[in-house]
């Protein structure tokens, strides 16, 4: 039987003395419980490091576990990702060293006061270097380093997101060609500097500033076309591009500019049709992805010589039945396996290609919402790991094709078990004393979740 309550989940992971279960209930103990499960976490020291750097321990246990002001255990602490932002601030606060400032520094719940309290009064630059590059710096603590280390960090401030227009055009205006390449990339790069750029000559600038959606459609036009490809390649795949230009670069000579045009979304089905019969097969290959793609067109493309453009075709979102039986006859299983994940894939179709010999086929069946349960039930008895995982991620898979699998012989197969809406709690309640940890742990969180709700 399955735990009632948050209480009795508790007590099972107080007697059972295991770490894992001790830490993934840890939120939901109070008073006395929660001293228990603290000391059977912290018992051996080797448990303390192992948790101290597990990216799975609760930020809760992690606060715990600061408070032995053990530094080794600290600097594991401050790298690891789940630790949240009150941790690091106290870890500022109180440490001060220059090895946990600059992991703080990095750290992704580190808050904006205290990057700004680092990026005011540090001079070690790896650790300005770090708050520079950290994403919670926002626009305030970027200006504050530009003033005190004018010009050193303006290739870290130019690609950050919360880089303010005025600052990005001061770096512009004494960067090199890769430093105004990075400005013109960014969200906040004002109109006046895109029209700037737009007059450029280095190529590396215009390559970047070709793929801003915020440029002028005029500047646009002209990169275009422009002689050199590489620019009118980038220009060719920019959503702004008006549909005359796009017609023109369809018809560009280089064919890295014809497959920039093939990978659009808002193709017209005469334009595309025109791609579909040029001699480079990588440019067949992506608009025989188009769903927007003429029913005829891709039944040409389904007799392709090339095996890609066959395959692409299989996973058009629009591909029509008739053509996917046709192309689950393929001779290549890599066609064949792109028809069996397929949505639009009938279950007679299913039912033909779980007789294939090919592992990827059968991953595919195993996969797809259509398959037949007990299609699912035969497959899930697969020495593959890939098959029966195909299985546990099937979104139709049904209580009785999932419970074997509970026993699955691979840990990770256990471990997404737990979260399967299929099951009933008194399932997932049979891996909970389960040989490998990880599983132990979900098992136990799962529940604790689900208590505090």
């Amino acid at each position: 039987m399955s735990p009632e309550n948050a209480h009795a989940l508790v007590k099972v992971a107080i007697e059972s003395k295991d770490i894992y279960a001790a830490v993934a209930v840890y939120d939901i103990a109070h008073g006395d419980d929660r001293t228990a499960l603290e000391a059977i976490f912290t018992h051996e020291r080797r448990h303390i490091l192992k948790l101290a750097r597990w990216e799975h321990t609760p930020a809760s246990v992690l606060k715990a576990l600061s408070k032995l002001h053990d530094e080794t255990v600290q600097l594991r602490i401050d790298k690891n990702p789940s630790t949240d932002g009150s941790t690091l601030e106290q870890q500022y606060l109180e440490v001060g060293s220059s090895k946990l400032i600059d992991l703080i520094a990095q750290h992704g719940n580190a808050s904006v006061e205290v990057l700004l309290g680092i990026a005011t009064r540090e001079d070690d630059v790896q650790i300005v270097k770090a708050v520079c590059s950290n994403p919670n710096s926002d626009d305030w603590i970027l200006i504050t380093i530009d003033r005190r280390f004018k010009s050193y960090f303006d290739r870290e401030i130019a690609v950050h997101l919360n880089a303010p227009s005025a600052l990005l055009e001061t770096i512009y205006a004494r960067g090199n060609a890769y430093i105004k390449a990075a400005v013109v990339t960014h969200k906040n790069c004002p109109q006046t500097l895109l029209e700037k750029a737009s007059n450029e000559s280095d190529l590396t600038i215009l390559r970047h500033l070709a793929g801003n959606e915020n440029i002028a459609k005029n500047a646009l036009v002209r990169l275009a076309q422009h002689t050199d490809p590489s620019v009118r390649r980038v220009a060719a795949s920019n959503p702004l591009l008006c549909h005359s230009e796009v017609e023109k670069l369809a018809r560009d000579k280089v064919v890295a500019v014809r497959r920039a045009v093939a990978s659009r979304s808002d193709l017209t089905p005469s334009l595309l049709g025109y791609l579909a019969q040029d001699s480079y097969h990588w440019v067949r290959l992506w608009v025989a992805r188009n769903p927007a793609m003429p029913i005829d067109l891709l039944a040409v493309l389904a007799q392709d010589d090339n095996m890609e453009v066959r395959r692409s075709v299989a996973r058009n979102a629009e591909c029509p039945k008739e053509l996917l039986k046709q192309l689950a006859e393929d001779d290549v299983s890599w066609v064949r396996a792109a028809v069996a994940y397929q949505k639009n894939a009938a279950v007679d179709l299913l039912n033909k290609l779980q007789d294939d010999d090919d592992v990827d086929v059968l991953c595919g069946v195993a996969n797809n919402g259509h398959t037949p349960q007990t299609v699912l039930q035969r497959l899930a008895k697969s020495k593959n790991d890939d098959i029966r995982r195909g299985i546990i991620l099937n979104v139709n898979a049904s209580r009785k094709t999932l419970l074997p699998l509970l026993q699955d012989p691979y840990y990770l197969h256990r471990l997404l078990l737990v979260g399967n809406k299929a099951l009933l709690d008194e399932d997932r309640w049979t891996m909970h004393d389960d040989a490998d940890p990880s599983v132990r742990f979900i098992v136990f969180k799962w529940f604790a979740k689900k208590f505090m709700q």
